[in-house]
């Protein structure tokens, strides 16, 4: 775990935050890229504190976002943000956008396999995960 610096303006920024395409695409290509692992090199300083305001962001926002993307795209958010949860100030609990993004697979006919949900169990400490609280 690293000890990073505050600035107050990204802090304001990760307070009104909106799901960008540009930046579910980058977060896809990191899992893609085999990255999950080096997170914390990959996503660093203000970025890292703006991009913390998703974690909390409304399930029906996060619904919506999901809508256009492929279940390979959704399936690397939820490895994705499944290990970002990890980070500093990246907590989510309740919260995580893992669980609409599982739920739009879910509507889809997609299941997550026993391999991914080991994984999820193995990485993250969220007793949330995937589904949300039962």
């Amino acid at each position: 775990m690293s000890i990073g610096s505050w600035d107050p303006t990204a802090d304001a920024a990760a307070h009104s935050i909106d799901i960008a395409t540009g930046t579910l695409q980058r977060f896809i290509e990191i899992s893609q890229n085999g990255q999950l692992e080096q997170l914390e090199q990959v996503i660093t300083g203000d970025e890292a504190q703006v991009f913390s305001g998703l974690m909390t962001l409304d399930s029906a926002q996060w619904l919506a976002a999901a809508s256009p993307l492929s279940d390979e795209d959704l399936l690397h958010l939820i490895r994705f943000f499944t290990v970002a949860e990890n980070l500093a100030g990246w907590e989510a609990g309740e919260k995580s956008p893992v669980i609409p993004l599982a739920k739009t697979l879910r509507k889809r006919g997609a299941r997550l396999d026993r391999e991914l949900l080991q994984w999820i169990r193995s990485v993250s400490d969220n007793r949330y995960l995937p589904y949300g609280p039962l």
